[in-house]
């Protein structure tokens, strides 16, 4: 299943379609089956929290209730405000592209840290984008992540600012003495 999502370079908007790479194309995939004694599959099960049913699966779904405890159908849901009150259209959000911004260097994608890899349709991009992508060059859209392309295809990295600085074997690590932060704790020097 794709997306489209609009991105800008140079002022010209391109629609490009993503697809999410998922780990198993990333790095394969297993899968565990269980046998009984005789060889057969073994299917999972759940049971009950009193232990009277069990529920084989796909027997249990997720369904919306109503403050009185009955079944309401996805179709008659509304958004709300904190209130309670119907909120209408006003939670929609725009699909406004930002301007890409780069080339930037690869450290800047290295001081995030890659959330999600999707796969874009690179017959959609703009061809000055498109050339300097197969350049090596990378950009970033705010609030999305990174582009880039190698011989693979394009990707577009979704990402988050990492927490923490990054070290080499040229730095040493200095760590602070607090003897007081751990003192709740009860860990005693023996």
């Amino acid at each position: 299943m794709s997306r489209k999502i609009d991105i800008m370079f140079q002022g010209s908007i391109s629609r490009i379609a993503l697809h999410r790479v998922d780990r198993s194309r990333l790095y394969s995939s297993t899968c565990l089956i269980g046998l009984d004694a005789q060889g057969n599959e073994c299917a999972s099960a759940l049971l009950t929290r009193d232990g009277k049913y069990v529920l084989g699966a796909g027997s249990t779904a997720g369904m919306y209730l109503s403050e009185e405890g009955d079944v309401v159908a996805r179709e008659d849901l509304t958004a709300s405000d904190e209130q309670g009150r119907p909120s209408g259209e006003e939670i929609a959000v725009p699909n406004s592209p930002h301007e890409l911004t780069g080339p930037v260097s690869a450290e800047a994608l290295l001081e995030c840290i890659v959330t999600a890899v999707n796969e874009a349709n690179a017959s959609d991009l703009v061809l000055t984008l498109a050339t300097s992508l197969s350049r090596g060059d990378i950009y970033h859209e705010p609030d999305r992540g990174f582009l880039l392309a190698n011989e693979q295809g394009v990707f577009l990295l979704a990402t988050k600012p990492a927490r923490f600085d990054f070290i080499g074997n040229d730095h040493q690590a200095v760590f602070e003495d607090d003897d007081h932060e751990y003192e709740d704790l009860g860990f005693d020097t023996m």
